[in-house]
C-alpha cells in the first residue's frame, strides 16, 4: 500500500521519471531504473506509490495538474453541445495533449495486455475516469439531438472512436511511421466523418 512522502520530494520523484521515460528507449525502465533516475531507493518509490501501475498513473495525474488540458476535456464533456462540433473540440484537446502525455499514456496501454493491475490502471485512468467516458456523454447528446444516424450504437461508437485516437495509434503513426501531428490529427477527423457520415466540425 503507497504511503505518504513529502510534497517536495513526490514532485521530483514524478519529474524526474517522467524525464526518464521520456529519453530514448526509457519506456520499458523498471523501477530500480526509475529511483536511480530520481535519486531515490527503490524502496521509496514502492513505499510512495505502492507498485510500477501506482507509480505510472501517479505520473500520469502529476502531468495532467500541470495543464489545462483535462478540465478543457471535462467541460466540453459536460457543456450542452449535443453536435459534431463537440466530438471535433474533444478530439482536438486529447490530439493537442497526446504528445505531452503519450511516454507514460503508450506504456499503460501496451503493459495491460499482460499485467493485470496495469490493466486496472489503464481502465481507471482512459475508460472510467477518462477519454471513453467523454465521447459516450457527447455521443450520447448527439444521439439525442438526433446528430447521428438512427440506431446508431453509441457505445460502440464510444469504442471504435477511442481506436482512433489511443497511445497506441499516435505510436504506430507518428513514432513509428513519422506522421505528422498535423496529419495525425486530419485522419482521425476524415475516420470519424466517414463514420458519422456527417462533416466532423
Amino acid at each position: 500500500m503507497a504511503k505518504s512522502i513529502s510534497a517536495d520530494t513526490r514532485h521530483a520523484v514524478l519529474e524526474a521519471a517522467w524525464r526518464r521515460m521520456s529519453e530514448p528507449g526509457g519506456m520499458g525502465v523498471g523501477m530500480a531504473e526509475l529511483a536511480a533516475a530520481a535519486g531515490v531507493s527503490r524502496q521509496t518509490l514502492f513505499y510512495a506509490f505502492g507498485s510500477r501501475p501506482g507509480l505510472l498513473v501517479a505520473m500520469v495525474r502529476h502531468r495532467d495538474a500541470q495543464t489545462d488540458h483535462v478540465r478543457r476535456l471535462s467541460e466540453i464533456a459536460r457543456s450542452d453541445v449535443a453536435d459534431a462540433s463537440a466530438l471535433h473540440a474533444f478530439a482536438d484537446v486529447w490530439i493537442d495533449y497526446l504528445p505531452i502525455v503519450y511516454p507514460v499514456a503508450y506504456q499503460l496501454e501496451t503493459d495491460a495486455v499482460v499485467d493485470p493491475d496495469i490493466a486496472l490502471a489503464w481502465n481507471d485512468r482512459f475508460f472510467n475516469m477518462g477519454l471513453h467516458r467523454g465521447l459516450e456523454r457527447i455521443l450520447g447528446r448527439m444521439a439525442a439531438a438526433g446528430a447521428l444516424p438512427k440506431g446508431a450504437d453509441t457505445a460502440w461508437l464510444a469504442d471504435l472512436f477511442l481506436s482512433f485516437v489511443a497511445p497506441s495509434a499516435w505510436h504506430l503513426l507518428v513514432t513509428q511511421c513519422r506522421w505528422t501531428p498535423e496529419r495525425f490529427r486530419a485522419s482521425r477527423r476524415q475516420l470519424m466523418q466517414a463514420v458519422l457520415g456527417t462533416p466532423v466540425g
